[in-house]
C-alpha cells in the first residue's frame, strides 16, 4: 500500500492535530497549512491556519481566519494558583514571550479558553500592526492591555505614537 493512500487520509483531522502542532513548532508552516486548508472550520484549525498565514506575511487573510472564530471573551478563572507567588512569577515571565505564536489543540482550548481568547487578540493585534491599521490595534489591544503581554504593550506604544490613527 502506498504511503498516504488510506481512504480516511483527509477525513481524519483529529489524529492529525498533534502533527499540526509539531509542524508549527518546527516552523514547517507549508506542511501544517497543507493539513489545515481543507479541514472544517473549528477554533483550533482556524487559529493554526492563521498562524501559517501570519508567518507567510499574509496578515489580511490571517485576520479574516481569526474573525471567523466565535470565541467570546472569558472571565478569568480565579483559582488558588493565582495567589501563588511562583505561579505569578512564571506567568509574568511567560507574558513577555511570543507563546501565542504556537499552535493550539482542542485540549488546550478546553483547558484554557481565556488564554486562547487572549492569543487570538494578540495575533490579530500583530496582524493589524503589520497592516498599519493603528486604530484597529488600539481598539483590539486596549481591553487586554492590563494583562501585561509584551506584544500588546509594544503594539499599543507604536499605535499611540503614530501620527495617523484614522485608518
Amino acid at each position: 500500500m502506498l504511503l498516504g493512500s488510506t481512504a480516511n487520509h483527509n477525513n481524519n483531522f483529529t489524529g492529525a492535530e498533534p502533527l499540526v502542532i509539531q509542524l508549527i513548532l518546527q516552523k514547517r508552516y507549508a506542511e501544517a497549512y497543507q493539513l489545515l486548508i481543507n479541514q472544517p472550520a473549528s477554533t483550533t484549525a482556524l487559529y493554526n491556519l492563521a498562524l501559517c498565514l501570519h508567518w507567510s506575511g499574509n496578515y489580511q487573510e490571517a485576520v479574516s481566519k481569526l474573525e471567523i472564530i466565535q470565541l467570546a471573551p472569558q472571565a478569568s478563572n480565579k483559582n488558588q494558583l493565582n495567589s501563588n507567588s511562583d505561579y505569578k512569577e512564571i506567568k509574568t515571565k511567560q507574558n513577555q514571550t511570543h507563546d501565542y505564536l504556537h499552535g493550539i489543540s482542542e485540549g488546550y482550548l478546553k483547558s484554557f479558553p481565556v488564554l486562547v481568547y487572549d492569543s487570538i487578540v494578540r495575533l490579530k493585534t500583530d496582524c493589524w500592526l503589520q497592516l498599519g491599521n493603528y486604530a484597529k490595534v488600539i481598539a483590539i489591544a486596549t481591553p487586554i492591555a492590563h494583562k501585561g503581554y509584551k506584544n500588546i504593550t509594544d503594539a499599543l506604544q507604536i499605535a499611540e505614537a503614530s501620527d495617523d490613527k484614522r485608518i
